[in-house]
């Protein structure tokens, strides 16, 4: 019996078919689905662009650049000196007779202090006065001596105009022949020219004694200028207060030997203070300097008297700074007749300063400092600019700042350098919240 075989592709062929048609139907589906997925995804995309590009631009808290007059007040060191303050040194070499006062002592003007003995100023006077007596005999000797010359010059001048008209009328009688024999007329004329040599010598005995006369009155007012000196010396033995004050030092004893020291370097043997009124001396820094005037009235404390407010007027002005310190000392009176401040004391002067012009200010914050310089952020129409500025005084919150800005400009409250020139952002006013965080962020050195 013979078999019969089919092929297995015949059965399996529209199995097949089937199953292929299926898959490209499939995959047809696929590829109409595709698109319309990817277009959803793209509108996702955008919209989270433009989020992000949104949350990039920065909000700043901005503040107008403001237009004011400085006028600010701080504390000052300074110290309270005496208003006269005189170390008194020996004038002459002596020892200590007397000496009435000691620390603490209040003097009037004038009142003796000290008494120095020095008997060799007084021997030394005494024979100063005696050359002026030597001096003053030998000038009235020579006063006389000068008299005797001129009475003799009038004698010899006397008896040459005597000669010489008794030679006249000989000459005369001369010319009548045989009256007088020519020989007396010439013994005449002799004793004539013997006349006149007689008087030119006494003349030069004259000057000679005048000269001895001015010699000899320069002599008595030299010796009377010594005498002078040594007595003005002496003034000095007793030592008097120069003015109303207080011994605020005393070195030396009854029995001590003072001696003349030129230097001053040695201790003086006391030392008066006016304290009357006093001098407060402060250094004033190079920027404070600005609209001091000559009695403007300013308070001070002092650690003795806490809660109390002194004042004082401004007096003197050094009108130049210190090199090396950069201040300017500045002097004030202080009325101090009822004695509560003393010399020494320590002071906390209330300083005021001001300038006579507006100028910019901006919260403290605004103003930042890098290795650059210093600057604030300036913000217009959405965009920030860095400009470089130079800081002045504090005002309270606000400093004062030059530079290329102007009143009313807006400026970033804080600024940084993050906010490059071209930044974009978006400028709100500042709020009272924004302005305290700022201001104790810059105070802690905060960002």
């Amino acid at each position: 019996m013979k078999r019969l075989f089919f092929p297995r592709a015949n059965v399996f062929s529209p199995l097949l078919i089937l199953a292929v048609g299926c898959t490209i139907s499939g995959c047809g589906q696929d590829r109409d689905s595709a698109p319309a997925k990817t277009s959803e995804q793209s509108q996702d995309t955008e919209q989270s662009k433009d989020s992000e590009n949104k949350a990039a631009v920065p909000t700043v808290p901005v503040v107008p650049i403001q237009l004011k007059q400085l006028d600010r007040t701080f504390a000052l060191p300074g110290e309270l000196e005496a208003y006269q303050n005189v170390p008194i040194h020996a004038k002459v070499e002596g020892f200590i007779s007397y000496i009435g006062v000691d620390r603490g002592s209040v003097l009037k003007k004038g009142a003796k202090m000290i008494t120095i003995s020095c008997p060799e100023l007084d021997q030394k006077l005494k024979e100063a006065e005696a050359k002026v007596s030597a001096a003053e005999a030998s000038y009235e000797r020579s006063v006389s001596g000068l008299a005797s010359e001129r009475s003799k010059k009038v004698e010899v001048k006397s008896k040459l105009d005597s000669d010489q008209l008794t030679l006249d009328r000989l000459r005369v009688a001369a010319k009548t022949p045989g009256a007088i024999a020519l020989n007396e007329v010439d013994v005449q004329a002799k004793a004539v020219e013997s006349d006149s040599a007689r008087v030119e010598s006494i003349g030069s005995e004259v000057s000679a004694a005048q000269a001895v006369v001015l010699s000899e009155k320069n002599n008595v007012l030299a010796a009377k200028n010594v005498v002078k000196s040594l007595q003005a010396m002496t003034t000095y033995l007793d030592i008097r207060a120069p003015f109303d004050g207080v011994i605020t030092e005393r070195n030396v004893h009854e029995g001590s030997i003072v001696a003349v020291d030129a230097s001053r370097r040695d201790e003086p043997l006391v030392r008066i203070q006016q304290k009357d009124i006093l001098r407060l001396v402060v250094a004033v820094p190079e920027d404070c300097v600005a609209g001091l005037k000559d009695g403007q009235v300013l308070t001070f404390t002092v650690p003795a008297f806490l809660g109390k407010r002194f004042q004082g007027t401004v007096a003197r002005l050094g009108y130049a700074l210190d090199t090396k310190t950069r201040t300017m000392p500045v002097e004030l009176n202080v009325d101090n007749r009822n004695g509560e401040l003393e010399p020494g004391m320590f002071a906390s002067v209330t300083w005021k300063v001001s300038r006579p012009y507006p100028t910019l200010f901006v919260p403290s914050p605004a103003v930042s400092t890098d290795l650059k310089g210093t600057f604030v952020i300036v913000t217009k129409d959405g965009v920030s600019k860095r400009v470089d500025v130079t800081r002045g005084q504090s005002m309270g919150d606000l400093v004062e700042i030059v530079g290329n800005v102007k009143a009313g400009d807006l400026v970033a409250l804080k600024a940084t350098n993050e906010l490059k020139t071209g930044t974009k952002l978006i400028a709100k006013a500042a709020t009272e919240n924004d302005m305290n965080k700022a201001m104790m962020k810059s105070s802690a050195g905060g960002e």
